[in-house]
């Protein structure tokens, strides 16, 4: 099907696309904005998605739509519909003769905020390659995430996860109609995406809806990505206004009325002083549920489904950059003294251990060895700092994904990658969400531009760094998309991890080129490991 026909029936009814051209200047054919869902509203809003009603007139997606409501950071506003469950298909070529990979895109955002939009992810520098890119809108926040104890309420929590499965399913049954191969399918994704793509691979609900997966800086591994429940429904009306007459099935139906700006604006207040303490990061994020459901995803400890998950039988690719902890200056930099807190080493401990006050204090002595040895944390001397964070809330949970993956001697492959590319111009992350133009290093997020063009509309000049390592970024991911082996031209010969100790190798992309090396921050992983001796993930 040539470029030049752009109306395609999908199960639901027919979509009408339009051409564009990139900022590479290849034609593509872009469909945003088609339904995978009903909107969530009324009896609806925090149940799990429903599928969308028929329609028999093309569809006009040739515009992005809102994204779902969250409170964007970047325009410091409250954006987005709750009629946003849409999903978007960018290809070069509609040949159903030809099936192309398709790779699909889970975006983060702490699971308290984000979109697919192409200001933030555009199919520019992916659309070199064949293989059709796939993004979709999912619930965030408490309209994501909210979770009732009661059967009877039907809202198990988990709806946003319960989304990207149904957005899943969406594409398994209507790829083919645009020329892509539902039998070929990596799904990928960034932080609270890469969590969202290692929950799929241990739930049951979403066996088999993908081939290959890509986990960028998240895990499920990591700490702050299970939210336990403590009344958070009450707790979110009563701050909305809800009369506390009734139970939790009362505060759900108030819940129901308000508009979704108020839920926005108040469902990151509720953290009491016990919660702070206990270190938790939302209040509305993934839980264990608390009863079986027809599309039940989270339905025991992570951990524990982990061992037996089906997503253990596929190739994976895991990876991060090098100063992850650089996201967490945000709020460091308008309350610098923070750093100086006499509790923040023992603040680090993870929450989750099952060890004594004299234990605890024990690891934060190591932490302040390992971090500080010779110095005390402060905004001048953030280096530590930055490292800790960088391990405590991003690469150890990925290390661990690692290590279990290993020890659980499978027959598939994990290849590991280390982005450490530190532009001045280019690191859109750092430069645009991080008040402190003297800030270098690669921060959480920063590789996403060297994979999708975005609001800048840049693109590097071809004898630049910044070039040189965008495309080996899209060469190595759309090779594993396409192939099922990152190993590609612009690479060194890339192994998958065949031991862990004394250390794994990674793939490690600098300024200065790719390399093949063993993990440089293996130490540092060493230490975090020790303090689950009694954590019996293997």
């Amino acid at each position: 099907m040539s470029l030049d026909s752009l109306i395609i029936d999908t199960k639901y009814g027919p979509v009408r696309g339009t051409k564009k051209q990139s900022l590479l200047g290849q034609e593509y054919v872009s469909f945003q904005g088609i339904p995978y869902a009903r909107p969530p509203i009324g009896a609806l809003r925090f149940k799990a998605p429903v599928p969308p009603v028929n329609w028999t007139e093309p569809l006009d997606c040739t515009q992005q739509c809102l994204p779902t409501y969250h409170y964007d950071r970047r325009v410091k506003e409250i954006v987005g519909s709750e009629g946003s469950l849409k999903v978007n298909v960018f290809t070069k070529n509609i040949d159903r003769s030809k099936p192309l990979p398709v790779m699909v895109y889970i975006y983060g955002g702490g699971f308290t905020e984000g979109t697919s939009g192409t200001e933030l992810y555009g199919p520019d520098f992916l659309l070199q390659k064949d293989i059709i890119l796939v993004s979709f809108n999912y619930r965030t926040g408490a309209l994501g995430f909210l979770c009732c104890q009661s059967p009877e309420d039907q809202v198990p929590g988990n709806a946003g996860l319960k989304d990207q499965n149904l957005a899943l399913r969406w594409v398994v049954e209507n790829i083919a109609a645009f020329g892509g191969d539902p039998g070929r399918i990596t799904l990928f994704g960034h932080s609270a995406g890469a969590c969202s793509v290692q929950y799929h691979m241990i739930s049951p609900a979403s066996e088999n809806l993908f081939q290959r997966a890509i986990i960028m800086s998240g895990s499920t591994f990591s700490d702050w990505v299970l939210s336990p429940q403590r009344n958070w429904p009450e707790k979110l009306a009563k701050a909305i206004g809800w009369d506390e007459q009734g139970s939790e099935s009362e505060a759900l139906a108030f819940l129901r009325t308000v508009e979704p700006e108020a839920i926005i604006n108040t469902q990151e207040t509720l953290f009491g002083p016990q919660d702070i303490q206990d270190g938790l990061f939302t209040a509305f994020g993934p839980t264990i549920e608390p009863y079986a459901s027809a599309q039940c995803i989270i339905a025991k400890n992570p951990m524990e489904m982990a061992k037996e998950a089906w997503g253990n039988n596929i190739d994976i690719m895991i990876g991060g950059t090098s100063e992850e902890g650089l996201l967490t200056l945000q709020k460091i930099i308008p309350q610098p003294k923070v750093l100086q807190d006499p509790q923040l080493f023992l603040g680090m401990v993870p929450a989750g251990l099952n060890i004594t006050m004299e234990q605890r204090m024990e690891f934060a002595s190591k932490l302040k060895q390992q971090y500080y040895p010779n110095s005390d944390p402060s905004y001048d001397n953030k280096d530590g700092y930055i490292d800790m964070m960088t391990d405590k809330v991003f690469w150890h949970g990925m290390h661990r994904t690692i290590l279990a993956r290993a020890s659980y001697g499978l027959p598939t492959r994990t290849f590991v990658y280390r982005f450490c590319v530190d532009s001045e111009f280019f690191n859109h992350y750092r430069i645009k969400m991080i008040d402190d133009p003297k800030l270098r290093g690669t921060s959480h997020a920063d590789e996403i531009s060297y994979l999708f063009s975005n609001f800048t509309e840049e693109v590097p000049a071809r004898d630049t760094f910044e070039y040189r390592a965008l495309q080996p970024m899209v060469d190595v991911f759309t090779a594993f998309a396409i192939k099922g082996d990152p190993n590609c031209e612009r690479t060194v010969s890339w192994e998958p991890v065949k031991q862990t100790k004394p250390t794994f190798k990674c793939l490690n992309i600098t300024n200065d080129g790719i390399a093949f090396i063993d993990f440089p921050d293996a130490t540092r992983m060493d230490l975090w490991d020790s303090f689950y001796v009694n954590d019996a993930l293997f």
